[in-house]
């Protein structure tokens, strides 16, 4: 090796540690390596990542920055992460300034084959057109009773009595996933007026469940490869972007079924049933929406309303079983019911 390329090399490691200690000077949280960023201490702590990621919260005071890809280009824009549980930080991004945090064409492009310019996958009028919509709808009484009555019917003939066949037969019980059936089914009902029921004795396995969960899961697989890399997958069929596709298009085919059969039903003057899901009154509506743009709506809003419900359950269940003295005055409270 020659003079020169000695001192090329040099000059770019040089070149690197200097840009890499001006990016790293400035984030908290876990430490941060050079070129692997945080990786280090994401795939170490991989097993206990919620207790880590408290951790980090609370050594930061709430919020911290972090580096998981500490390459020049593409740091600034996949490796840069923002973590906060800080209420005004909270608020500030939802509600106070929520323009100043569009998702960007790197997420859009992420999330377009599952959820299309649904509202988690939209900025501007796009999402702001929707967004107005569904919060008009979930004020209404009649989403709100419908609401109501699904989900003390999956509680009462279904989640409870689950539960005390496991109590008599002395079986322990996955309570995580009957939770994540419980809001499936419930949301699946809400969204589009259908239950799949997933939370019946034997717990079955339902294809569209199936596929709208590997279907995210594939999704999601994209965050970690540079946007050229899973394009370059998707161009030639590989890996998840199989599964990506397969599921999307299993979703589709039943949507695209509910749909038409609701168009058939809601056509029918003489029909009996009142339909008053999320799906039947956005068609009611005097504005024309493609079919494509009403399963893009009942998509976004079942993943609005499973995982999120179901794991906020779990959590709850989780610190009430770790807090007896709060588990007595729950019971005490609602004892009479």
């Amino acid at each position: 090796m020659d003079a020169f390329t000695v001192l090329v090399i040099t000059s770019l490691i040089t070149l690197y540690l200097i840009w890499f200690s001006s990016i790293k000077r400035p984030l908290k949280g876990p430490r941060v390596w050079p070129l692997v960023g945080s990786l280090p201490g994401l795939i170490q702590n991989r097993n206990r990542m919620h207790e880590w990621i408290a951790e980090n919260l609370r050594a930061c005071g709430g919020t911290y920055q972090t580096c998981i890809c500490a390459v020049p280009f593409l740091a600034r824009k996949q490796g840069l992460v923002t973590v906060t549980c800080d209420p005004k930080n909270l608020e500030h991004i939802l509600k106070g300034r929520f323009d100043n945090y569009p998702k960007g064409p790197t997420w859009q492009a992420v999330f377009h084959d599952l959820l299309g310019e649904g509202i988690f996958n939209s900025d501007g009028n796009t999402w702001l057109f929707q967004r107005k919509t569904a919060a008009l709808e979930f004020t209404t009484r009649t989403l709100r009773q419908a609401m109501g009555r699904w989900v003390n019917r999956a509680i009462k003939n279904r989640f409870c009595p689950i539960l005390k066949a496991a109590q008599l037969e002395g079986k322990p019980v996955d309570l995580q996933d009957l939770l994540l059936r419980l809001t499936f089914d419930n949301i699946c009902g809400l969204a589009f007026g259908r239950d799949p029921e997933t939370l019946t004795p034997g717990l079955p396995e339902n294809s569209f469940a199936t596929a709208f969960d590997q279907a995210t899961e594939a999704s999601l697989q994209r965050f970690i490869l540079p946007e050229f890399i899973w394009r370059f997958r998707k161009w030639l069929g590989l890996g998840m972007e199989v599964t990506l596709r397969k599921s999307v298009s299993h979703v589709d085919d039943y949507l695209t079924n509910i749909i038409n059969t609701r168009k058939l039903e809601l056509s029918n003057q003489q029909q009996s049933v009142v339909h008053d899901d999320l799906l039947s009154r956005f068609m009611k509506k005097k504005e024309s929406y493609s079919d494509k743009f009403l399963q893009q709506v009942a998509l976004n809003f079942i993943l609005a309303g499973r995982d999120t419900s179901s794991v906020a359950l779990s959590w709850f269940f989780w610190l009430v079983s770790n807090n007896p003295r709060v588990e007595e005055k729950i019971l005490l409270k609602f004892a009479p019911f």
